[in-house]
């Protein structure tokens, strides 16, 4: 008979079973843990470093995998007890038996109780080879986190971002095989930005977002690639942001920013560039502003693709319009064709971020490309991009439609020009 303690065994088999049966049972393959090292790893490397701690109860095999895991990814939700979460981290980082790390990540606030810890878990992470640091830290009213000066000296850093760190450069900065470096949130000076600038000679990528301080970004580095400036605050009065780079392939300028203005003082290898910016301006400002797109415009003549935000595209046609009649639609860009011919000569790839589901609101820019095909003589594509805009989500296409429509009615100075709907539903295809 069978007692009630055998029949609830996990391997308990029902009855009937024949003895094939249980062999075939007995010979089965576990084939979770036949799985090679390097596939686990693998896995991990998608995986926080709490999940992968987790994996220990898959099989005998998986009960110390772990502690080789090379990506250490760690989050902190609101909420949490510290003192459990510093007693984890602090034991993964004891039993870890990897001899390099390829990656580190920290996501959570960076309270008193933390600070010291997140010091020394990152130095850990730099004496073990890290590849890739992202320390992303919340809450503002919490203070600033100071990056440890060993991270300046990380020879083995490829990939670096980090969030709401006070960013203070000492001494020589030793990033030799930095690629990508992303900063957000944070006060900077021209002084430490030269040093991690020079002291990244393989840098490609450099994104700045929400950051005070620096006026002057100038590398001369031939790798140097791809340069994000998003939502820069300016600090002073006449206070401008200067750039350099002449071996930089594509800039883009985003975001909200207050004050002072962009300059560009060396881009000639430029091919894309993006003016998504926007910036408040009075009444008697609004003329200088026209002046700083004019400005980056004719630094950028020779681009092959060019993307402009509604604020740069409108701010140029009210200073027209200051102190003077209205001067809108085509007989504006007719009046200031021969101040932006150079551009014409070049402009390739023209992209138009969705003025919404209004055919109202697209009057001003689609007086802009009636204008372009009209005139742009190597154009080879105008893109109309709804993917990401908010009116998206309205389920009447037509307007867009309607605008494509209207533009391919147009004489085309480039017989190769083509006009592209991107819309995000399925059954609405380019035009």
């Amino acid at each position: 008979m069978e007692t009630k303690s055998q029949s609830t065994l996990p391997n308990a088999l029902p009855s009937g079973n024949s003895s094939e049966e249980l062999d075939e049972r007995r010979n089965s393959v576990d084939y979770i843990s036949e799985l090679p090292d390097a596939i686990i790893l693998h896995i991990f490397s998608f995986m926080t470093t709490k999940d992968a701690v987790k994996t220990s109860i898959l099989s005998k095999r998986w009960r110390s995998t772990w502690t080789s895991n090379q990506y250490m990814s760690f989050s902190l939700p609101l909420g949490s007890i510290l003192k459990s979460f510093i007693t984890f981290v602090d034991s993964v980082l004891l039993r870890c038996t990897a001899i390099k790390a390829k990656r580190f990540l920290y996501d959570g606030p960076c309270f008193a109780l933390i600070q010291s810890s997140l010091d020394r878990w990152l130095q850990f992470a730099i004496k073990h080879g890290v590849e890739e640091v992202s320390v992303n830290l919340r809450y503002l009213r919490y203070k600033d986190f100071l990056l440890p000066r060993i991270l300046f000296c990380c020879t083995t850093l490829v990939n670096l971002r980090v969030s709401q760190c006070c960013f203070r450069v000492f001494g020589t900065v030793n990033w030799c095989s930095l690629k990508t470096l992303r900063i957000d949130y944070a006060n900077l000076n021209n002084d430490g930005m030269m040093r991690v600038l020079s002291g990244s000679p393989v840098l490609e990528f450099l994104e700045l977002k929400s950051c005070v301080g620096v006026k002057h970004i100038m590398v001369e580095s031939k790798s140097f690639r791809e340069l994000v400036i998003d939502s820069h605050v300016f600090r002073g009065r006449a206070s401008m942001l200067k750039i350099s780079a002449p071996h930089l392939l594509k800039l883009r300028l985003l975001g909200n920013s207050r004050g002072g203005e962009f300059r560009l003082d060396e881009v000639s290898s430029l091919i894309e560039a993006e003016l998504n910016f926007n910036m408040k301006i009075a009444l008697n400002k609004v003329k200088a502003r026209a002046n700083l797109v004019k400005g980056l415009l004719k630094k950028l003549h020779h681009v092959t693709k060019l993307v402009m935000g509604s604020w740069c595209l409108q701010i140029e046609l009210n200073a027209e319009s200051v102190g003077h009649r209205v001067i809108a639609g085509e007989e504006f860009w007719n009046l200031v064709r021969w101040r932006i011919y150079q551009c014409l000569m070049h402009l390739k790839h023209v992209e138009i971020v969705d003025r919404g589901a209004n055919l109202l609101a697209w009057e001003p820019v689609l007086s802009l490309l009636k204008f372009l095909l009209q005139n742009a003589l190597w154009l080879d594509k105008i893109v109309i991009n709804s993917t990401n805009s908010k009116s998206s989500q309205a389920f009447e296409p037509s307007p867009r439609l309607e605008v494509a429509r209207i533009l391919l009615s147009q004489p085309k100075c480039s017989p190769s020009a083509k006009v592209i709907l991107r819309y995000p539903f399925q059954g609405c295809p380019s035009v």
